[in-house]
């Protein structure tokens, strides 16, 4: 028997849901297993970065820069906004 990490949870699902979980699993080159996971974790911590993509924030980093900078945002070479005129 393989060493697993974590806990076996059985339910009963509709086999059709089975199915879809299985085709969406395939479609993010997943074992049904991990995406379950995947849903599991995101339903109860939240959702997460995109799959592939690495936080590489640490938890003392300042927020990104809209947050901290004071108004107005534009930089001072940008060109005003001219609506388009009507004819």
């Amino acid at each position: 028997m393989a060493n697993r990490k974590g806990v076996f949870i059985g339910a009963y699902v509709p086999n059709e849901l089975k199915e879809s979980l299985k085709r969406r699993a395939a479609a993010e080159h997943r074992t049904l297993s991990q995406e379950i996971t995947r849903i599991l974790v995101e339903a109860v911590h939240g959702k997460g970065l995109p799959s592939g993509s690495v936080d590489r924030r640490s938890p003392k980093t300042t927020p990104r820069r809209r947050s901290t900078d004071p108004l107005p945002r534009r930089r001072s070479e940008d060109l005003p906004y001219i609506a388009p005129e009507d004819k």
